[in-house]
């Protein structure tokens, strides 16, 4: 039988349960959001929120840890673009997207400093 628990984001879990600030802004130097876990399956919500000055598009790329996505030339081949708009409150990002077998998930934005990000797993083990 299935069991199901809720976790944080491994990042947010390295940082005591708070929000953290996405800093990079270009792929090759995107910050691990959450490692899913190695025999499990992690069911993943993902939020943001713009604190800059104007809209920033966030850019979310998943691949296996320890490597960077797919990429061919600058195109990411696994992963999710998405403009924040300014002063539009906490946006849900990812709804559920499935994490297995220790696959990370990467973010960066257009403007460094100006998008957190939060939210939580439901690991099925």
């Amino acid at each position: 039988m299935a069991t199901l628990t809720k976790h944080l984001l491994s990042k947010i879990e390295a940082i005591s349960g708070r929000r953290f600030v996405v800093n990079s802004i270009e792929a090759s130097a995107a910050e691990c959001f959450h490692i899913a876990h190695e025999t499990s399956l992690d069911e993943v919500w993902l939020y943001a929120h713009n604190y800059g000055s104007g809209d920033v598009q966030l850019s979310l790329m998943l691949g296996l840890t320890g490597e960077r996505p797919y990429t061919v030339g600058s195109s990411v081949y696994e992963g999710v673009d998405i403009t924040i708009p300014f002063k539009s409150g906490r946006a849900l990002i990812l709804d559920g997207i499935l994490f297995s077998w220790a696959v990370s998930g990467y973010a960066y934005a257009s403007s460094g400093g100006d998008i957190t990000l939060d939210g939580f797993v439901n690991r099925m083990t």
